[in-house]
């Protein structure tokens, strides 16, 4: 119950504080709120709040530089470029320790999403920041599985998992990482690639994803925002990665041909218009912005929360009422983004179509 009210206080300063954006009706939020909705685009590591870290690490008996979660946070609004955001992430997990621990922390995510009727989420995981710390990874596998169970028994929500290389790792460290989790690759939906993006990652990559087609896993990659080379980042994601979603993919909007390539082929787009502890002014109007671009243009593109712990511990719902505040989304476009959390999520089609039917229920007695 303490994350609870302390996730309330935090949203609750926040709205109190946005005086550019629109009130939010009481009725929109409801409206959000009710719809069922998929997380597509979140990393588990990402999902540690700071009191969380800090009982982790008493538990486990590590020494931190912490004496307070309000210092946790205060470290997160000194970093302000992607280098110092991944400085504190790789920081904060490094007190998950166990199979308990990966269980724990992942549970605790999808109970504070089912309050905002999250009811499916594919979840990144990165073994490589695992197992480079010493835990095996069959620990690893056993905590995500058992929360996956978990969730399904006690929570009654759904969460599958996509495995992500780092991209500041070599190709040959995901290659290994592939093939040593061959044992659990049928409780897996597919790879990922985040972290820092390098020049040319796509390329260093195609083998890797050949392999991993070739095992039947499916392939997404992050393409971040405004980052060099960009365009060319995400022709390779397409071209040579063969991704069936790009995580982000806002400079998309920069290239007309991109744009119709993305539309042919079906591309979903999870973007993230997430509020960091140090928010960079104009960043959520520029996402919002883009998120309602690419609804106009039709494109498959979903709203997701990237890592909630280390971004004032918002969900999907909340940042669906962020962008409603900023761009004014309406009642359709709002179906419309839940709806495509589905269109794109990897579902056997008639799961897909039993969410979908969820969504305009939900929708139509609102």
């Amino acid at each position: 119950m303490r994350r609870w009210r302390l996730a309330a206080r935090v949203c609750g300063a926040w709205l109190a504080a946005a005086g550019a954006l629109r009130a939010a009706e009481p009725a929109t939020k409801e409206f959000i709120w009710a719809i069922p909705k998929a997380e597509l685009h979140i990393h588990f590591e990402g999902t540690l709040e700071p009191e969380h870290y800090l009982e982790l690490a008493k538990r486990n008996a590590l020494p931190v530089r912490y004496a307070t979660a309000a210092a946790v946070r205060q470290r997160q609004r000194d970093g302000r470029d992607l280098k110092s955001f991944i400085e504190v992430y790789e920081e904060l997990l490094s007190v998950i320790r166990t199979e308990a621990d990966f269980r724990e922390v992942t549970l605790a995510h999808l109970r504070r999403t089912k309050a905002q009727q999250i009811v499916y989420t594919e979840m990144f995981f990165d073994p490589q920041m695992h197992t480079e710390r010493g835990i095996p990874l069959a620990t690893v596998f056993a905590g995500l599985l058992a929360a996956q169970a978990a969730a399904r028994d006690e929570l009654g929500v759904r969460v599958e998992y996509i495995m992500c290389f780092n991209r500041d790792r070599s190709a040959e460290s995901a290659l290994a990482i592939l093939e040593a989790s061959r044992p659990w690759h049928r409780r897996i939906l597919g790879v990922g690639l985040d972290n820092p993006e390098e020049k040319d990652f796509p390329r260093k990559f195609a083998g890797v994803f050949a392999r991993a087609r070739s095992l039947g896993l499916r392939a997404t990659s992050h393409c971040d925002v405004n980052q060099p080379n960009t365009l060319a980042h995400h022709w390779g994601c397409l071209d040579e990665l063969k991704v069936e979603r790009i995580d982000h993919g806002i400079n998309v909007l920069d290239d007309p041909a991109l744009i119709a390539a993305v539309k042919a082929r079906g591309i979903g787009l999870t973007v993230c218009p997430t509020l960091m502890e140090a928010e960079i002014p104009g960043r959520l109007e520029f996402r919002a912005k883009a998120v309602k671009q690419m609804l106009e243009l039709g494109l498959l593109v979903t709203i997701n929360s990237d890592d909630p712990g280390l971004m004032r511990g918002l969900l999907v719902g909340d940042l669906m009422l962020a962008v409603h505040q900023t761009v004014g989304l309406t009642k359709a476009e709002i179906v419309t983004l839940a709806e495509n959390s589905f269109r794109i999520a990897w579902l056997p089609e008639a799961e897909r179509a039993t969410y979908l039917a969820a969504v305009r229920a939900a929708a139509a007695i609102k």
